[in-house]
């Protein structure tokens, strides 16, 4: 039988046994050999008589994306059932790799392979109306939703809930929460809440709308007028780009354009997307320039709340100013270079802020931090940094931003020094450690010799607030610790006191040695640290003392 074989496919999911791997996503790569007959497809040169290989692919990253399981040996066998649903598959080789499994010894990867068989699998098309069938690749989709009846925010909360539990559908993204005064409507009409989430879904565009409507319709949802107040809209904004005329149907949402209480929620949940369609363009732009028409007094939409999805209680009245004078300027739709204090958002799920003192589940390729190897070194460290960067926190942003921190010392203690300080920087408001490299032992021609280590956070400052706080638990350790923001998501500056990317990363090795050791795959503006270091001038003074360093003794 003839094969086609896809290598090295990537996708991040919550996969695993330990607490910490059912929300934290990690990467997956996945190897999948297609047993089928290729002869037809010889002769034709037609696609219809193979098998459409990106197809193939997308189904295998939906499987990852997708819900989460224990067992990579589980995910290997979904992901098998998956493809053995496309014709003209027959069998297949899966192997599916985890290469930051959490092992306590040095380990470059692990892996399970199985080969399952079309006859064997048991695999086959959903029952039920509106079932996604397991063969449909994943497509992504946009829905607004808006209300001014009742409880809207509980009834939009739920109203997520049900999205993502319709079969094959999963929510990837949750903007914040936004009032929109009721224009057009008589005196006294409640403001409405808009919102805007992400999703991946297998069900195709007519089955999603009817299950919106579904929804709708379970929270009173009724449609005698057509402008009127609501207790729950749910619209499709847009189907992985496909366009349609369908008149119950039209795709993208013929309005979306001129609505800013789609695009602005829109755009705070994904700076980069883009509207299709004759009227679409940057969604980021396209928000701009309906806030850049509105009245500076009356601005179209006001922001409420960034975490509203953990049902606390909203703030009376818009909550923090005006989108013109507030969130615009504050970098909610503002270009992704932005140094200041605030993190834009990506995702709408909530996570708890770091507690000084403890460090949750921060690991490295080599194995899990634990509490006990840090805990009491952060007694009087970084309180300081603590307190100044929690002046500085967004309000409530949704997800935080995934950041690398260099770390250098030439203090004989400087193995205890980085502990102590990366104690204090999981204990950053908002911020909290989930990487952490080897130890390095840096040479040095002209005086002492060094240590040095990275780590990955994600945190809720910006980029200047934690640069702040980076030198805040620098003095509390008398500058005996050098601590330098190297790089953070979907931040470019070149400020006196914010520079980000750091610009000369990319000549250390005492920082990419470590970085490449936790992220095999990490890039640096745009060039893979694997290469950098590589053409690094002092690559050859550097060398890893252990990978299992932050369980030592203190």
């Amino acid at each position: 039988m003839d094969t086609i074989t896809l290598t090295g496919v990537r996708a991040n999911g919550t996969h695993g046994v330990l607490d910490f791997e059912h929300e934290r996503a990690q990467p997956f790569v996945v190897d999948a050999t297609l047993h089928l007959d290729l002869a037809a497809a010889g002769r034709s040169d037609a696609l219809g008589d193979t098998v459409d290989y990106g197809r193939a692919a997308k189904a295998i990253v939906a499987v990852i994306e997708g819900d989460h399981v224990d067992l990579i040996e589980r995910l290997a066998q979904d992901i098998a059932d998956r493809l053995l649903a496309i014709d003209p598959i027959r069998t297949v080789d899966v192997t599916v790799h985890k290469p930051h499994a959490p092992i306590t010894v040095p380990f470059d990867d692990v892996a399970v392979s199985i080969t399952r068989s079309r006859d064997a699998a048991g695999t086959g098309a959903a029952d039920g109306a509106g079932a996604a069938t397991p063969d449909a690749a994943a497509r992504r989709v946009v829905i607004a939703l808006g209300g001014n009846q009742g409880d809207v925010a509980a009834t939009m909360r739920d109203a997520v809930r049900r999205i993502d539990a319709l079969d094959g559908t999963q929510i990837t993204g949750v903007s914040p929460l936004y009032r929109t005064a009721a224009w057009g409507m008589a005196d006294g009409t409640p403001d409405f809440l808009n919102a805007v989430v992400e999703a991946t879904t297998t069900l195709d565009a007519r089955t999603l709308l009817d299950a919106l409507q579904r929804i709708e319709a379970d929270h009173g949802r009724t449609r005698e007028t057509h402008w009127s107040s609501r207790t729950l809209d749910l619209d499709i904004i847009d189907y992985d780009g496909v366009e349609s005329d369908a008149p119950d149907l039209t795709l993208p949402h013929p309005r979306a354009w001129q609505r800013a209480f789609v695009l602005v929620p829109w755009a705070a949940l994904d700076p980069h997307a883009d509207l299709p369609g004759m009227h679409g363009g940057p969604v980021n732009e396209l928000a701009e320039g309906l806030l850049a028409e509105a009245d500076g007094d009356e601005p179209p939409v006001e922001l409420v709340a960034h975490d509203w999805m953990s049902g606390g209680v909203l703030p009376d009245g818009a909550g923090i100013g005006s989108r013109t004078d507030k969130a615009v300027s504050d970098g909610t739709l503002d270009a992704a270079s932005s140094c200041g204090m605030h993190a834009w958002q990506a995702t709408g799920k909530a996570v708890s802020d770091g507690t000084p003192g403890v460090m949750a589940d921060a690991s490295a390729d080599g194995g899990n931090a634990s509490d006990d190897a840090v805990n009491g070194a952060v007694s009087g460290v970084g309180n300081g940094a603590v307190n100044g960067a929690a002046d500085d926190l967004a309000d409530g942003a949704t997800v935080p931003l995934k950041a690398v921190i260099s770390m250098d010392s030439t203090s004989t203690d400087a193995e205890r020094l980085f502990r102590e300080a990366i104690v204090a920087i999981d204990g950053l408001p908002g911020t909290q450690v989930d990487g952490i490299s080897p130890l390095y032992h840096v040479s040095s021609f002209d005086g002492p010799d060094a240590m040095s280590a990275v780590i990955q956070i994600e945190t809720k400052l910006g980029a200047r607030a934690l640069i702040a706080a980076l030198g805040d638990i620098e003095h509390a350790h008398d500058g005996t610790i050098d601590l330098d923001l190297v790089d953070m998501e979907h931040v470019t500056a070149d400020e006196p006191d914010c520079r980000v990317p750091w610009p000369s990363a990319k000549r250390h090795a005492s920082v990419l040695a470590p970085w490449m050791d936790m992220d095999p795959n990490a890039t640096l503006d745009g060039d893979p640290v694997s290469f950098l270091l590589a053409m690094a001038p002092d690559a050859g003074m550097v060398g890893m003392l252990s990978d299992n360093w932050i369980i030592g003794a203190k």
